[in-house]
C-alpha cells in the first residue's frame, strides 16, 4: 500500500519549491504581464485536461504543473497597476501565515478543538473594532468576506426587529422593507433575497450630487412605509461604495434610525478602517452609533482571501440569532466560547492567523501610512485626468476610487459610451492595465481603485497610455 506520508526532507524540499516560488512571484509581480493575452476559456480547459490521477505522480510533475497550467495563465493581482476590482496584493507574511493555519488545520467552531485558534480571533476582531473606531465592547466573527459579513449583519436586524423568527419563520411576518441606495452592494440585495422577503422589500433611497444616501429622503421613506403597515426592519448604508467611493453620511442616518427605531447596518468592507485614516477620517463619524459593521481585512489589510469580518454592538444578539445545541459537540454552558454560535459555519478555516500576522510583522502605522499614500495618488490620478482632453472625470474622488471614462474630442455620447464599454475587455487583455467598467447612471465609466501598495506615481501615465491604446484597438 503506497503511504500518505511525505517523508521530513520530502517536505522540507517542497517547502523550500513554495518559499522560493511565493519569493520569485511577489519581488517580480511588477516586470509581468497582468494577464496573459490570448488565453480563452478553451484553451485553459484544454491546457488542465487530464484523467482522473488514480496513481501518484509524484511531487515534481504537480509543480510543473501549477508553475505552467494554473499560474503562468493567472491573472496577477498584486501587479502595481490592478486597479480592477477590490483585490488587494498579499503580503508576503500574510500569504505564510496562510501555509501555517492549514498546517495546524484548525476548525474554529468550539474552543475545545481550537484553544489557540478560537482566542487568536476574538483579540483579532478585538483589533478590528478598535482599528475601524467601531469601538470597545463588540461582538463579532469573520467571515469569507463582504457578502457573508453584509448578509450576517442583515440576519442580526431580523433578530433584533422578529425575536421569534428562530421558531416560526418569515410567514408569520407582516410585510418588511429595507432601504439601500443605488450604489448599495449587490450583497445586500442577495441578503434580503436569502432571508426569504424577496426583492419586493427593497427600497431604493436616492442619493445626492456626491452619491450618497440622502438623509431626509430616507425619513419620508420610512414613514411612508409604516402609514402602509409595512414593518422597517434595517438600513444600510456604505462607507466606500464600490463604484466611486462615496460614503454615505453616516451620522445623520444613524440620527434618522435613532428616531425611527430602525437597525443601521454599515458596509464597511472597503472603506472600514476610515475612522484611523487622517484622509478618510471625516467618513466614518458617526459609525460607532451603527448597529452592526462589515469591514474586509482581504482589502483594508493587505492579506489574503478569505478575510472578512461582521461586528454588532450589541451584545448576546449573535448567540441569539444563531447558537443552537448538538449532542455531539460541547453545549454554550461548557467552558470556552464557540465561534459556532456567532455565525452560520460549523467548519470555519483559520482566517485570523493571517490577520494576526500582518499586524504583528508590520505594525498599524505602516498600514495607515499606506493608505494616505494611495489616497493621495487616486488623486494625483484624478489630476491628471482632469489636465488632458481626452478624457474625463466622472465623480468625486472618495476612498482611492476614481470613476473616469475616455472621451477624445468630437464624439457624442452615445459613441463615448460603446467606446468605453468595448475596450475594457481590450485593456484587460492587453496587460498593461487592468481597470473595471461601472455605470453611473447612463454612462459607462473606467474604474481605478487604488489598492495595491505597489503601486507608485510613476504608474499614474502608464495607466492613462495604456485606454489610449485599448482605444485604438476597438472598432466604433
Amino acid at each position: 500500500m503506497t503511504s500518505l506520508e511525505l517523508s521530513p526532507e520530502a517536505i522540507r524540499d517542497l517547502g523550500r519549491w513554495v518559499a522560493d516560488f511565493v519569493a520569485d512571484y511577489l519581488s517580480t509581480l511588477s516586470e509581468q504581464p497582468i494577464a496573459s493575452e490570448g488565453i480563452t476559456p478553451q484553451r485553459l480547459r484544454a491546457l488542465l485536461a487530464e484523467p482522473l490521477p488514480r496513481e501518484p505522480q509524484g511531487v515534481a510533475p504537480v509543480l510543473e504543473d501549477f508553475q505552467t497550467k494554473v499560474a503562468a495563465p493567472s491573472v496577477r493581482v498584486g501587479h502595481p497597476r490592478f486597479l480592477a476590482w477590490m483585490r488587494t496584493s498579499p503580503l508576503a507574511g500574510a500569504v505564510f501565515a496562510e501555509a501555517l493555519a492549514a498546517a495546524l488545520n484548525q476548525s474554529v467552531a468550539v474552543w475545545q478543538g481550537a484553544p489557540a485558534a478560537t482566542e487568536v480571533e476574538r483579540l483579532v476582531l478585538r483589533w478590528l473594532a478598535e482599528l475601524s473606531g467601531y469601538g470597545p465592547g463588540a461582538e463579532g466573527i469573520l467571515t469569507s468576506g463582504g457578502s457573508m459579513a453584509n448578509f450576517v449583519g442583515l440576519l442580526l436586524a431580523r433578530q433584533a426587529a422578529f425575536p421569534d423568527v428562530r421558531q416560526h419563520g418569515v410567514r408569520r411576518l407582516p410585510p418588511v422593507a429595507f432601504y439601500l441606495s443605488p450604489e448599495t452592494h449587490y450583497s445586500a440585495v442577495k441578503a434580503i433575497e436569502m432571508m426569504g422577503f424577496g426583492k419586493d422589500a427593497v427600497r431604493c433611497v436616492p442619493i445626492d450630487h456626491a452619491r450618497r444616501m440622502h438623509p431626509p429622503s430616507l425619513r419620508r421613506a420610512i414613514r411612508q412605509d409604516r402609514r402602509r403597515g409595512v414593518h422597517p426592519v434595517a438600513v444600510v448604508a456604505t462607507l466606500g461604495t464600490t463604484a466611486t467611493g462615496a460614503c454615505d453620511p453616516i451620522d445623520a442616518l444613524a440620527a434618522v434610525c435613532a428616531e425611527e427605531g430602525v437597525w443601521l447596518h454599515v458596509d464597511g468592507a472597503y472603506g472600514g478602517l476610515a475612522a484611523s485614516i487622517p484622509t478618510a477620517a471625516n467618513c466614518a463619524r458617526g459609525l460607532p452609533q451603527a448597529d452592526s459593521f462589515t469591514v474586509d481585512p482581504h482589502k483594508t489589510l493587505f492579506v489574503p482571501f478569505e478575510a472578512g469580518a461582521v461586528l454588532t454592538r450589541h451584545q448576546g444578539l449573535l448567540p441569539a440569532t444563531f447558537g443552537t445545541r448538538a449532542a455531539y459537540l460541547p453545549n454554550a454552558e461548557d467552558e470556552g466560547f464557540h465561534f459556532r454560535d456567532y455565525g452560520p459555519q460549523l467548519s470555519r478555516n483559520f482566517r485570523a492567523l493571517k490577520i494576526y500576522f500582518t499586524l504583528k510583522i508590520y505594525g498599524v502605522e505602516a498600514i495607515i501610512q499606506t493608505w494616505e499614500r494611495l489616497h493621495r495618488l487616486a488623486a494625483q490620478f484624478a489630476a491628471q485626468i482632469q489636465e488632458a482632453d481626452d478624457f474625463q472625470l466622472l465623480a468625486p474622488v472618495s476612498m482611492g476610487i476614481v470613476a473616469f471614462r475616455y472621451a477624445p474630442p468630437g464624439l457624442d455620447e452615445p459613441t463615448v459610451n460603446a467606446l468605453n464599454k468595448r475596450l475594457v475587455p481590450v485593456l484587460q487583455r492587453q496587460g498593461e492595465a487592468f481597470l473595471s467598467l461601472t455605470h453611473l447612471g447612463e454612462t459607462e465609466a473606467l474604474r481605478a481603485c487604488f489598492i495595491s501598495y505597489r503601486t507608485t506615481e510613476a504608474d499614474l501615465p502608464r495607466l492613462l497610455e495604456a485606454v489610449r491604446k485599448a482605444a485604438r484597438a476597438v472598432q466604433i
